[in-house]
């Protein structure tokens, strides 16, 4: 009798990190049903021709809440490998939805802020969040592990009030019931954004939060066997902000968004490796999400980050029209400079990297489209000119309307990225679904494969697959991660040697629809609960991921 699928002549690498081998793997309804050389045959076969055969990768924080609903098929990580994501994190999500049009407002304006102006409440088809994860439930190709959501769960309980001051016992009461709710409908957890987290999130239902509530609301998804998620993970290196008592308080394992480099803040990487090792031996399971990428900051003319602050800049940036004559002079050019070096008046960025970091990503002027792509220090030496006068005198030639870019706006240190990626502590997470003018991380896991493990030797081939696979899946208790007889066929199949994100070579103006189906060479397959949902660059119009923690993870023991 024929197998369901097979995937024939590859090399098996199981997402344990044990050594490669070359076998088949033979897929039977949802489940893996054997792993070994010569298989018979199957209805559906895949010749991978020595290609590696991986789990599915596992996608720890994405905001794919919505893009789940315009692109069911889960792009675009899965265009990546990925099988399954995370969903709902920071306390930020479409459900559930409160009554009353103006609390729904603010919802609607706060996931403007996190995600994008794509959310549109006219398009959502639940009220509950057990109707939403009901709602997605066989509509979606990939798996989807969610958490429950502070702020809408506030706004649902409180009303405008959720925004405006701490809540009373009775209304803890109500959230805590509305939490259990989505969680015995399948949440995976609970997610949050504390007071003093990102900028992006202030003034939001949760930030109203006392540690009181949060504590009670994290602790019910330990009842579960849940996580809790939250953002600011640098807070935990600043006692002031109280997240290091909070994180005291919880009896679950922990997720902190954010672990990264900011500017002027190079020693917090070591630093909040060491914390989070030490915290471990304390019996506290706290982890990272670290996205394995340099950030970008993108700027213009009306927004000049790393010359903003500076006095000289100040003084002479508006209107724009006598800035072009003031910075054609050589003498506020060597002002600025000196300026920047020497941190005068209030400098917006505390930490300069090099001309190098400056590229000229969109220009106006046709003769001047050859520079696209180009860094100042590229175009110094082909001009030779200083790298300052070749910065003022192209953005001059282009009218000042050139769009720019600083490359490391975070995670500038490679050396101590590296380290925190290969952190027992870190998990690997893409951000997809959120910002789309400016996080293009959604192929994070194949970044690990290609930059990371091929060109840096970070890890071998093994452990890679092994940090984007088992290793999140047993933090996050999932029955994924792993190619074993019995266990969900979720399947990757990859050439090492050729795969490769897509947004190194040439960042997208933006996450649009062509960018979102996009497709990077050297993915073959992407095989979800024993579906082939990629295959050859295209998706195929199959939604077989589960949507339940009950169906995602393992059982308490």
């Amino acid at each position: 009798m024929a197998f369901d699928l097979v995937v024939r002549n590859g090399v098996v690498i199981d997402g344990t990190g044990s050594p490669g081998f070359e076998a088949d793997v033979a897929v039977e309804g949802e489940k893996i049903s054997a792993i070994g050389r010569h298989l018979g045959p199957g209805k559906k076969e895949i010749d991978v021709k020595g290609k590696a055969i991986s789990p599915g990768f596992i996608d720890s924080h994405t905001h794919m809440d919505l893009f789940l609903v315009l692109y069911p098929h889960g792009n675009p990580v899965v265009n990546f490998g990925v099988t399954t994501a995370v969903i709902g994190d920071c306390g930020a999500s479409a459900a559930p939805v409160p009554a009353g049009s103006e609390p729904v407002k603010v919802l609607v304006a706060y996931l403007r802020r996190v995600l994008d102006n794509y959310v549109d409440e006219k398009e959502w088809r639940w009220k509950t969040f057990p109707e939403y994860l009901g709602y997605l439930k066989g509509k979606v190709g990939i798996n989807v592990a969610a958490l429950v959501p502070h702020s809408p769960v506030r706004l649902t309980v409180m009303g405008e009030a959720a925004y405006q001051r701490e809540a009373r016992p009775d209304e803890i009461d109500a959230m805590k019931k509305m939490v259990r709710e989505g969680l015995e409908a399948g949440a995976i957890g609970f997610s949050t954004s504390p007071r003093g987290g990102p900028a992006i999130h202030a003034g939001t239902p949760s930030t109203f939060a006392t540690q009181d509530e949060i504590v009670e609301l994290a602790n019910l998804a330990a009842e579960y066997g849940g996580c809790f998620q939250f953002n600011g993970f640098g807070n935990l290196l600043k006692p002031e902000s109280g997240f290091a008592s909070l994180v005291e308080r919880i009896r679950t394992c922990m997720i902190g968004n954010e672990f990264r480099l900011r500017p002027g803040e190079k020693d917090h990487g070591l630093r909040a490796l060491a914390l989070l090792e030490e915290s471990k031996k304390k019996g506290k399971d706290i982890f990272g999400v670290v996205i394995p990428y340099q950030h970008i900051g993108r700027f213009g003319i009306e927004s000049c980050f790393f010359l903003d602050g500076l006095p000289t800049w100040e003084e002479i940036k508006k209107p724009v029209e006598g800035l072009r004559n003031h910075l054609k002079e050589k003498n506020i050019r060597a002002k600025l400079d000196k300026e920047r070096v020497e941190g005068a008046g209030k400098p917006s960025f505390p930490e300069w990297l090099g001309w190098g970091r400056i590229f000229f990503d969109r220009m106006e002027r046709k003769e001047l489209k050859s520079l696209e792509g180009k860094n100042v220090e590229e175009i110094s030496r082909m001009t030779g000119k200083s790298p300052l006068d070749a910065f003022f005198d192209t953005w001059l030639e282009d009218d000042l309307r050139s769009r720019c870019y600083y490359l490391g706006a975070a995670n500038a240190h490679l050396d101590i990225l590296a380290d925190m990626i290969k952190g027992r502590q870190s998990l690997i997470g893409t951000d997809a679904g959120a910002h789309l003018d400016r996080f293009f991380w959604y192929g994070a896991p194949v970044r690990i494969l290609e930059y990371w493990q091929r060109e840096k030797k970070l890890f071998n081939l093994e452990e890679a697959v092994w940090k984007v696979t088992g290793f999140p899946a047993s933090k996050l208790r999932l029955n994924r991660g792993q190619l074993k007889v019995g266990w969900p066929a979720d399947i990757t199949v990859f050439d090492p040697d050729k795969v490769a994100d897509l947004v190194s070579k040439r960042l997208p103006a933006k996450v649009d629809e062509h960018e979102v189906n996009r497709h990077p060479a050297g993915m073959q397959a992407v095989v979800v609960n024993g579906k082939v949902v990629v295959e050859g660059g295209e998706c195929m119009n199959v939604y077989p991921g589960k949507v339940t923690r009950q169906e995602l993870c393992t059982p308490l023991g």
